[in-house]
């Protein structure tokens, strides 16, 4: 495996990571907001100043620059599959610390898809990388 690819597959692992915390903090961040009551800016108010949601926005975000920057470096049939490897970070993050019941049959199914993601990652490698 080359550097560039090696350099590729570690933007998106860091990006995957960002946006499956990020998911699990917009998350936790919003079923908090279930108990706000009041008017409806009351309630905007609520969930635009809590912490959980302000984080979960800023992993996203940061998210959205590594996955430009791999796109700038690599095709996108190879720098998308690899978003797919977020499925089984989230349902890990929402077992271990949302405390959400993750049926069989959804462990299945993330699982099903990191393995694809592989069988795509072990794919032609011929025209993934671009010189910047």
């Amino acid at each position: 495996m080359t550097a560039d690819r090696m350099k590729v597959l570690a933007i998106m692992l860091c990006a995957v990571l960002a946006v499956s915390i990020g998911e699990a903090m917009l998350s936790k961040g919003m079923k908090q907001s279930n108990a706000l009551t009041g008017g409806l800016w009351l309630q905007v108010r609520g969930i635009v100043t809590n912490s959980h949601v302000l984080l979960g926005v800023v992993l996203m975000s940061v998210f959205f620059g590594l996955y430009m920057l791999a796109l700038k470096w690599a095709d996108l049939s190879f720098v998308l599959p690899l978003t797919a490897l977020s499925y089984l970070f989230g349902a890990l993050l929402s077992k271990m610390y949302l405390g959400e019941a993750v049926t069989p049959i959804r462990w299945i199914g993330a699982l099903v898809i990191t393995l694809g993601v592989v069988i795509v990652g072990l794919g032609d490698v011929g025209s993934t990388l671009h010189k910047p």
